[in-house]
């Protein structure tokens, strides 16, 4: 099976629908979604009936980010920017009039075990749902030791928007694998190999709000067979992206926000 994992659409979904596209022209067959599918973007209705289908035919296993606990009111939106208060208020009038989407946010869990070892959580393993960022190896040492708990073998992780991989084995330190996304046609040339006797805790990246300088829509593909782990970047409309999140967001969330929201991607 080769899995398409991604994270942090954001309502982006012309990001979204670069990233399926590309997928399946590199064989993915099954989905798995780190969280924050709302929040910023422009269309989160529409990128909620794209996963909503996903999830419809059977290949889909996805988590809940800290943007859908703040939508459905699990959290309060405390240190929440203004643009993430304001487009989440909108979301919600939205969603009320929608009770399946609605329904298939509240439906997420924090943590999922996918199969075959394979583990989803937005932020963290160990403490699901705490909306903590993933940035010191520390870190990365109490998640691997989580997953061993488990008895998982890779666990993927979004929130921080960022690619990055660290493997650990029962004798081994942890070792932080380079993670270059591929941007060219075809297959990721060098993919990251996961060793049956090593434990892995991968960050997906971010679709709807990449950080790296060429703001590409990012995501993984892990091949269930051989256990690689292929990293890639595409290119998509992002002109028509940024027009379409200030024609949209101005009147409900205000031009400054929408201005905002617009140069982030």
């Amino acid at each position: 099976m080769r899995y398409l994992v991604f994270g942090d659409v954001h309502a982006n979904r012309l990001a979204l629908e670069a990233v399926l596209a590309a997928g399946a022209a590199r064989g993915a067959e099954a989905y798995l979604f780190v969280g924050d599918l709302v929040g910023y973007g422009p269309e989160p209705v529409e990128c909620v009936h794209r996963l909503m289908a996903l999830h419809a035919a059977g290949v889909l296993a996805w988590v809940a980010g800290n943007h859908e606990l703040a939508l459905r009111g699990d959290v309060p939106p405390d240190g929440y920017s203004a643009e993430a208060v304001a487009t989440l208020d909108w979301t919600r009038s939205l969603l009320a009039s929608d009770p399946a989407a609605q329904q298939f946010i509240n439906a997420a869990r924090v943590a999922v075990e996918v199969n075959d070892g394979i583990w989803l959580t937005h932020d963290s393993l160990a403490d699901p749902g705490s909306a903590e960022y993933h940035r010191w190896p520390q870190n990365a040492k109490s998640e691997l030791a989580c997953l061993r708990w488990h008895k998982g073998r890779v666990a993927f992780y979004g929130h921080t928007h960022k690619m990055r991989a660290e493997l650990t084995g029962e004798q081994t330190d942890l070792l932080l694998t380079p993670m270059e996304p591929h941007e060219g046609a075809g297959r990721d040339p060098c993919p990251v190999r996961l060793p049956p006797n090593e434990l892995a805790w991968i960050g997906v990246g971010s679709v709807g709000f990449p950080t790296t300088p060429a703001r590409r829509p990012e995501f993984l593909i892990l091949d269930g067979t051989t256990w690689m782990v292929e990293k890639y970047a595409v290119a998509y409309p992002r002109d028509e992206a940024r027009a379409k999140t200030r024609a949209v967001l101005t009147a409900p969330c205000g031009a400054a926000v929408a201005d905002r929201i617009a140069r982030w991607l």
